[in-house]
């Protein structure tokens, strides 16, 4: 036997299917409503801090557009393109996607028929807003599905999760 101290050990993260039934419904809340997500788990204040900087960054984004927009002249948000090797505006349109279904609003008022370049750099500003609100709601969403699953504490230092473990382990001892 050794005489090193038995650390409690912390459940196994969720795999295959059972993950991916676990974390379909958040993810796809987030997506649709950035924050309702993390609301749906129970973590209110990282929710209600994420929907605020998302819609700070929509409604600068909106304005840059807006502004930019000389004499009713669309374009600006990233639209995706079926012309070959046009691939750079589809990965800006990927990534502005991550704002979920106000993204096809942006594409309407700003988007053009999607072969319009952005016009000036006043709407250049603006569709990067959006495109990184959307690249953080995709973060977001990875970040969901590894604290549905349980996988985020196996990323943290051994010292951290041992130190969770042991109050997982004081925790179900006072109950």
């Amino acid at each position: 036997m050794s005489d090193a101290p038995v650390v409690p050990q912390l459940k196994a993260p969720l795999r295959r299917m059972a993950a991916l039934r676990a974390a379909w419904k958040p993810i796809l809340l987030n997506w649709l409503l950035p924050g309702a997500g993390y609301w749906l788990i129970g973590e209110k204040r990282r929710a209600q801090v994420l929907a605020a900087v998302w819609a700070v960054f929509l409604i600068i984004g909106y304005f840059q557009l807006a502004g930019g927009a000389e004499g009713g002249v669309r374009g600006g948000i990233y639209v995706p393109q079926t012309e070959p090797f046009a691939w750079m505006p589809t990965l800006g349109a990927v990534a502005t996607l991550g704002v979920g279904p106000v993204y096809g609003l942006f594409a309407w008022a700003f988007g053009g028929a999607g072969t319009e370049p952005v016009r000036n750099l006043t709407q250049e500003y603006g569709a990067t807003y959006l495109m990184v609100a959307g690249l953080m709601n995709w973060l977001v969403c990875f970040d969901l599905f590894d604290r549905i699953t349980g996988r985020w504490v196996w990323r943290l230092p051994k010292d951290e999760r041992e130190a969770l473990a042991e109050a997982a382990k004081q925790a179900g001892k006072d109950s």
